[in-house]
């Protein structure tokens, strides 16, 4: 069997006898399609949190709307929510603007409020709002009855814990079965209902869950263009809440302006590098992705099997780690070890060097100066890292291959006549106007990229699963060690960036990252702290994170949505 690994920049096939003959180089790929085209592509497909890069949505392409493929049909509701009274509106409204979800939940089990309540008015302001915002691609039919269900079990005395009657939205890659459809926003997959849910969604509806509906990404978790980040065919560019004008950034988009603008009490995204930390941060919320398999990635579509992990996003940490703790894989009480004083003494390594050297448009001095001063509050040991990490693994040939083996060999599996990344673009190409109307950029890269590989290999793209393996392996092991050096160089905890400036390392390795609203800019544009855990460290991460989140409260409700 032919193996492979990644050496000094270069993909060397391990022959018999231990030698290794350079068949693929990274940097003759970075030659043969241009430097900039490279890490354009790297930057943009992991959903870069920084401010003018390519995330933005601009007044002209918010007006120039891309029309929905399938509209959100509230047929189902409309009976219930014509007789949803104003003050009932207004009274939950401030429930779901100044409430975390275990205050929710309280006011659930005091009959304060009922989870059929609740889930009208969400619904109204999905309503009212989401044809602006484009945050969901499609709402649970269902999910109205899951509501009244819940308020039975209740009644009964039957009580499944904090989630139970708190309605949600998943990310449109993470599989449920019909009526709904997980679509990943490709046009290819408009009506596709796997036959089993995945496995978080199971969970998440024992734990007694309502699903809203999906939230909308970046087109196949974002490789498919840069045009902007944060649209898709189905549903078409996401908003931000902040203003029009504001970067929503991607993948995840459409759970992190659900949350941030009360269209969902809390939601589940993926991350593969950045896809979670990113547009959380732009949108004003909390956002985390877990360790490596602490939340199953069964029925999620994948595109690097061997890095992609579902999370939280809520807007308080409290929500966050209230819904990790109901889809892992564990027992762990997240909520449980929350503590406003869980930073006192704790050495963090700041990240200055490489948030700077990241900048643009001057404010990061602004961001690093909230940093600061919001550990200081906390009571944490900080220390400046220099460490910009110029070593870091280059993680866009691998998302060609993941894309090409995974993300290509789930749509095959659902019976469409599309086996490799070249004939999904044709695929595409063959009607533009409603499979790809914004372009395809990542898309058309990467389809070179892997043109490279197989002219370098001599492998064929239906065979690259040995390339792809060995490729993602290295790259992990890479991100790893530059992380583990750091955490022992400086005997930190924990390391602290802006928004996801450093996903390529920490999602790489499959090491947590969890980000808070750092506020806005003059602007009115949000940002967002990140802190970076150790392997497994999710509790104590949730636990700083937390910390820094009570001693600085910087979140706010955004004006376009506040009633």
């Amino acid at each position: 069997m032919r193996r492979f690994h990644w050496e000094n920049d270069r993909l060397i096939e391990t022959q018999k006898g231990g030698e290794g003959n350079p068949i693929f180089s990274k940097m003759k790929f970075k030659t043969a399609f241009g430097i900039s085209l490279f890490w354009l592509g790297l930057f943009l497909v992991v959903g870069s949190g920084c401010r003018r890069q390519g995330g933005e949505v601009s007044s002209e392409a918010v007006e120039g709307q891309v029309p929905r493929l399938r509209e959100l049909d509230f047929t189902p509701f409309e009976s219930a929510m014509g007789r949803l009274s104003s003050e009932s509106v207004r009274r939950v409204t401030k429930l779901i603007e100044g409430s975390t979800v275990l205050q929710v939940q309280a006011a659930l089990q005091a009959k304060e409020v009922t989870a059929e309540e609740l889930t009208l008015v969400l619904l109204d302001r999905i309503r009212r709002y989401d044809g602006r915002l484009r945050s969901y691609l499609e709402l649970n039919p269902g999910c109205l009855e899951e509501a009244r269900a819940s308020d039975r079990e209740r009644a009964e005395g039957r009580w499944r814990g904090p989630l139970h009657g708190i309605p949600l939205s998943l990310k449109d890659n993470i599989g449920t079965v019909a009526p709904m459809h997980t679509t990943a926003g490709a046009e290819i997959l408009l009506n596709h209902s796997p036959a089993k849910e995945a496995v978080l969604v199971t969970k998440l509806k024992a734990a007694g869950a309502v699903v809203l509906g999906k939230a909308a990404l970046s087109e196949l978790a974002g490789v498919l263009t840069t045009e902007p980040a944060g649209y898709n065919a189905v549903s078409g560019i996401g908003v931000n809440p902040y203003g029009e004008g504001f970067p929503v950034t991607g993948s995840s988009s459409g759970s992190a302006i659900a949350t941030s603008a009360g269209l969902a009490m809390v939601s589940v995204g993926t991350e593969t590098s950045g896809s979670l930390i990113a547009p959380a941060s732009m949108n004003g919320v909390v956002g985390m992705k877990p360790s490596l398999g602490v939340v199953s990635g069964e029925g999620v579509v994948p595109l690097i099997r061997y890095q992609d992990s579902a999370g939280p996003v809520g807007r308080w940490v409290a929500d966050a780690a209230m819904l990790l703790g109901a889809m892992d894989e564990g027992e762990e009480d997240y909520v449980e070890g929350l503590k406003a004083n869980a930073l006192d003494g704790v050495v963090v390594g700041v990240l200055r060097a490489g948030i700077l050297a990241k900048g643009e448009g001057g404010e990061e001095g602004e961001w690093l100066r909230r940093i600061d001063e919001g550990l200081s509050r906390a009571k944490a040991v900080s220390r400046d890292m220099g460490e910009n990490f110029e070593g870091k693994p280059g993680l866009f040939p691998v998302i060609c291959l993941g894309l090409s083996v995974d993300t290509l060999g789930y749509i095959a599996g659902t019976g469409a006549e599309v086996r490799t990344v070249g004939e999904l673009k044709t695929y595409n190409e063959a009607r533009r106007e409603t499979r790809a109307p914004r372009g395809q950029n990542i898309l058309e890269a990467a389809t070179q990229v892997l043109g490279a590989i197989e002219k370098q290999t001599g492998v064929a793209e239906g065979d690259l699963k040995g390339v792809y393996e060995e490729a993602a392996m290295e790259v992990r092991g890479e991100a790893r060690a530059l992380l583990d050096k750091a955490f022992a160089e400086s005997g930190a905890e924990v390391l602290v960036s802006l928004s996801n400036v450093h996903s390529a390392l920490y999602a790489t390795a499959g090491y947590p990252a969890i980000t808070v609203p750092l506020g806005v800019n003059g602007e009115g544009s949000p940002n967002g702290v990140t802190f970076i855990g150790k392997a497994g460290a999710d509790a104590k991460l949730l636990a700083y994170a937390f910390a820094f989140e009570q001693a600085t409260r910087h979140r706010s409700v955004p004006e376009s949505v506040r009633e």
